[in-house]
C-alpha cells in the first residue's frame, strides 16, 4: 500500500479533487503558503475538496493506504509559521482552500465561516460556538456546548489531533469604528514601556477594551533596531489607559499609523506586504514581571549579535499580554483546552520572530532562538515567574504545547482522541509536531 494507491482511490471518487505536481493548480497552492519552509515541501498531490462531504469521501478513500510511513497533512489557509504542520513532503496534503463562504445568521448572532477562509489572530477559539468536523470514520458531526461537548472543548486548542474541521460557527458581536494602529520609537524608551505594560496588566481596574503589544526589532532594510507599539481600543476615542504607550517620545512620525478606522482597515494593514522568505516563530510564556521582561530584552540583544551576519535578516522580540480578563472570558464562554486559570495571570507571551533568505543560515537561526528561550525559561524559573503555558501557534517542533496545558487538559485530550478516533488515524497518519504522544 502506498501514496499512489491513495491518490488512485481518491481519483475513483472524484478525479477533479487531485492536483498533481507540474500542474498549474499544484504550483498555485504551493506558492500560497505563508512561510517558505512550508513552500519547500512538495507533497505527492494536493487534495482540494469544496464541501464537508468531499472531505469525508477523501478520508474514507485514503484511510486504508496511509499510516506511520505515508503521511497526511491538513491545511486551512497555510498561514502558520511552524514548518511541516500543514504540508508534507511526498505525502498527501488535504488543502481546504476551496471550502469558501461566510454566512451570517442575524437572529442568532452567529457567523459561519468555511475552513478555507482566512481568519485573524488571538484566542479566536473562545468565540467558536460550533465546529463541523469530519472524523476519522468519515462521519460528519457537529461539536458544540450541547452536542459532542468534549470534542468541542478539545478542538479549542488541541490542534489537528481529532478530525478535520470544515466549518466554524462563530459568535458575532457589534463593532463600530476602533482607535489604534502602530507607532515607532527608539531603544532608550523601551524599558519605560515594559514598566508601563506590567503596571497596566496588574491594575485591578485595567481597561478591558484595549489591546497592547510592545516589540523591539531589527530589519535589514532599515539597518537599525527600532521599537514598536501595536495598540487598539474597541471605541473610536483614544483611551486614558493607552496614553503611556502612545505619548512616548521621540517617535518616528512618518511611520505612525494611529487613527480611527474599521476592523477591516486594521486587519488589511496587519496582512499587507509580500510573503516573507524563511520564517521562524518561537515563544515562551512568563508572569507579567518587569525583571524577566528586561532579561528577555537583554537576551534578544545577545542573540542579535549572533545573527547579524544573516542575509536580509528581520529579527524581533514581542511581548503579547494575556490579561486576567481574557482568561476569565475563556471560562465564561465554555472553556477550552489551554489549561489557563485566572490565578495564573497576568501572563506575557515572549515571541521571537525571525525571517531570512538562505537555507545555509537555518541551523544558526534555529539554535540561537532555541538557546534564547531556554535562557529566558531558566531565568524565569529561578525567579519564580515562569509559566507552563505555550501558545501553539508560536511553537516550534521541539516544543510541546499540548503538555504545557497541564495533566488534566492532556488527559481530556487523550480521552477525546480515543473516543472519536479509536484507531488513532490522526495520530499515526496526520503530520505535525504537536501530537498527543500516545
Amino acid at each position: 500500500m502506498s501514496v499512489s494507491d491513495a491518490i488512485e482511490a481518491v481519483g475513483e471518487t472524484s478525479r477533479g479533487l487531485v492536483a498533481l505536481p507540474g500542474s498549474e493548480q499544484y504550483e498555485t497552492i504551493l506558492k500560497s503558503y505563508f512561510p517558505e519552509l512550508e513552500r519547500e515541501l512538495r507533497p505527492a498531490c494536493f487534495l482540494t475538496p469544496s464541501s464537508a462531504s468531499q472531505v469525508a469521501d477523501i478520508v474514507k478513500a485514503i484511510k486504508p493506504f496511509v499510516g506511520r510511513s505515508s503521511k497526511v497533512a491538513i491545511c486551512g489557509s497555510g498561514q502558520q509559521a511552524t514548518p511541516a504542520v500543514a504540508n508534507v513532503h511526498g505525502g498527501l496534503t488535504i488543502h481546504m482552500r476551496n471550502l469558501q463562504g461566510v454566512t451570517i445568521d442575524t437572529e442568532r448572532n452567529i457567523v459561519s465561516v468555511a475552513a478555507g477562509e482566512q481568519m485573524g489572530k488571538g484566542f479566536i477559539c473562545d468565540n467558536v460556538v460550533n465546529y463541523e468536523v469530519v472524523l476519522a470514520s468519515g462521519d460528519i458531526v457537529n461539536a458544540n456546548v450541547d452536542t459532542n461537548r468534549d470534542l468541542w472543548i478539545a478542538l479549542k486548542g488541541g490542534g489537528n489531533n481529532f478530525g478535520i474541521v470544515t466549518r466554524f460557527d462563530l459568535r458575532a458581536f457589534s463593532q463600530d469604528q476602533l482607535w489604534g494602529g502602530k507607532l515607532f520609537y527608539f531603544q532608550p524608551s523601551f524599558s519605560e514601556q515594559i514598566q508601563s505594560l506590567v503596571e497596566y496588566l496588574h491594575c485591578p481596574e485595567a481597561d478591558v477594551d484595549v489591546h497592547i503589544c510592545v516589540s523591539l526589532g531589527f530589519a535589514a532594510a532599515l539597518g537599525s533596531i527600532l521599537c514598536m507599539n501595536d495598540v487598539f481600543c474597541t471605541n473610536p476615542e483614544k483611551p486614558e489607559a493607552l496614553r503611556p504607550f502612545t505619548e512616548i517620545q521621540p517617535q518616528i512620525d512618518q511611520m505612525n499609523t494611529l487613527r480611527v478606522d474599521t476592523l477591516k482597515g486594521f486587519t488589511d494593514e496587519g496582512f499587507s506586504g509580500a510573503l516573507p522568505n524563511r520564517v521562524v516563530k518561537m515563544s515562551t510564556t512568563v508572569k507579567a514581571d518587569v525583571r524577566i521582561l528586561q532579561y528577555a530584552v537583554q537576551t534578544y540583544h545577545e542573540s542579535f549579535e549572533k545573527l547579524k551576519g544573516v542575509t536580509n535578516l528581520l529579527f524581533s522580540i514581542t511581548f503579547e499580554p494575556l490579561p486576567v480578563s481574557l482568561i476569565e472570558q475563556s471560562i465564561a464562554r465554555g472553556g477550552n483546552s489551554l489549561g489557563l486559570k485566572p490565578a495564573d495571570g497576568p501572563l506575557v507571551v515572549v515571541l521571537f520572530y525571525t525571517s531570512w533568505d538562505s537555507p545555509d543560515d537555518d541551523k544558526n537561526v534555529y539554535d540561537v532562538n532555541t538557546e534564547s528561550l531556554e535562557n529566558i525559561d531558566r531565568e524565569a524559573q529561578g525567579n519564580k515567574v515562569s509559566a507552563s503555558y505555550r501558545y501553539l501557534n508560536y511553537s516550534f517542533p521541539h516544543q510541546d504545547p499540548i503538555s504545557s496545558y497541564g495533566p488534566e487538559s492532556r488527559a481530556h485530550l487523550l480521552a477525546v482522541s480515543a473516543k472519536y478516533d479509536p484507531e488513532g488515524f490522526f495520530q499515526a497518519a496526520g503530520v505535525g509536531p504537536f501530537k498527543l504522544r500516545m
